[in-house]
């Protein structure tokens, strides 16, 4: 039975979802005072986090060094930097064609182009650090009902569970920010469109582990079939990243460890010797997905709610931060969060941003999975030009570190 509550409450910002987007959102805002309310479906539980449901499931992501700065800024980074694992370096190849490109930490100026970091641990430190500040209100497990906009607020209708049944909280805000995941409830209530598109193949993630340490290196491959990726993690241990078609996915899930291990290295290469565990695999359809209007009167999407995009340039996570980061930097300036003109000259800064990683995802994919041997030998060409150019080397590195702050 669904009751309703008594007492209203009133905040800046209500956010749904408390993902990694929603939940560093919600810290950004009450370092700045903002008032936070923020709704979940899936409560995380002590050692839990990694539940199959939560956000924070077992996979390992990739942070840029823009992101670290911006971690800094707002007091995560100081929790997670033992949880994560720096890439110093990038290998990258393509299989049966020549040509590489190898990308370093120092040619840039920094002690790192990026860093590994389980999603859990993530999950563990964001949740610690949300539920220690003075601004921030959960409801959780708790989902987005429904909202309706006034000239000059919000009236926003949320299921929340407890042992007593299920309760109808009434929430004033200035501001809902959608950071709700692909099937975003936020979006769907605006009715905003979604364009959509299949790669007609999935990612299989795993944790794999190699005889030699990897001292910060990270591998990328091109196969005909999908790339594959090695991401260096505490002592021998890597993520492993392969991608597949449809056709091949439910042969791939049912190889045991053993014949898992030889076909990642077959197409991988024993780059650090050979691999001698893997982990339980997570297996999951790739797909780009953007909302080309990302913000409607008093609301606004971010990260996964906004774009997603195929994990061959491991941009994600990241897009998603730029998108917090650009949000928080003008917030101090509005006495009202929802003001319409902010929010759309907000959505006009981040869309080169989006536009540039999605298509720069996207045109990776279209060109490495070329079945030409004439395109595979200009890719190569590519590739070893590249190499030899240092200047364009280091325009790459930064824009895969900070977007369009390079």
């Amino acid at each position: 039975m669904t009751t309703s509550t008594n007492t209203d409450l009133s905040c800046d910002v209500f956010i749904s979802g408390g993902g990694p987007v929603g939940l560093m959102l919600a810290i950004g805002l009450s370092d700045l005072g903002k008032k936070v309310i923020l709704a979940e479906r899936f409560a995380p539980k002590v050692n839990q986090v990694e539940s199959v449901q939560n956000s924070f499931d077992g996979r390992v992501l990739a942070l840029s060094k823009g992101s670290q700065d911006f971690l800094l800024n707002i007091g995560v980074w100081q929790e997670l930097q033992k949880f994560t694992t720096a890439i110093e370096h990038i290998h990258v190849s393509q299989k049966g064609f020549m040509g590489i490109t190898t990308l370093h930490a120092d040619e840039v100026d920094v002690d790192a182009l990026g860093f590994s970091v389980q999603s859990s641990d993530l999950g563990h430190v964001l949740w610690d650090l949300a539920n220690k500040a003075e601004n921030i209100k959960f409801l959780c497990p708790a989902v987005l009902e429904s909202f309706t906009e006034t000239d000059e607020s919000l009236f926003i209708q949320v299921a929340v569970n407890s042992d007593e049944g299920q309760v109808t909280q009434n929430i004033h805000a200035q501001l809902i920010v959608g950071a709700d995941g692909t099937q975003s409830k936020v979006r769907e209530i605006l009715e905003l469109p979604i364009e959509e598109k299949s790669y007609d193949s999935f990612g299989v993630l795993a944790q794999i582990e190699t005889e030699q340490h990897p001292h910060g290196w990270a591998y990328e491959r091109f196969t005909k079939d999908g790339p594959v990726a090695l991401l260096p993690m505490h002592g021998h241990n890597h993520k492993a990243v392969l991608v597949c078609s449809a056709e091949e996915v439910e042969s791939i899930k049912a190889l045991n460890d053993a014949e898992y291990i030889e076909l990642f290295s077959s197409k991988m290469g024993e780059r650090l010797g050979r691999f001698t565990k893997v982990s339980p695999r997570i297996v999951y359809p790739l797909k780009e997905t953007y909302a080309p209007q990302m913000t409607k009167g008093r609301a606004v999407l971010m990260g996964n709610a906004s774009h997603t995009q195929h994990p061959v340039a491991a941009q994600g996570l990241n897009l998603g931060i730029r998108d917090i980061e650009e949000f928080l930097s003008d917030v101090s300036e509005f006495s009202d969060l929802g003001y319409q003109a902010w929010l759309n000259e907000y959505a006009q800064r981040r869309e080169p941003d989006h536009q540039k990683v999605m298509g720069l995802t996207d045109s990776l994919i279209q060109i490495f999975q070329h079945q030409s041997p004439v395109v595979g030998h200009l890719r190569g060409i590519g590739l070893m030009a590249m190499q030899a150019m240092p200047g364009v080397k280091r325009r790459f590195s930064k824009f895969a570190m900070r977007g369009n702050r390079a």
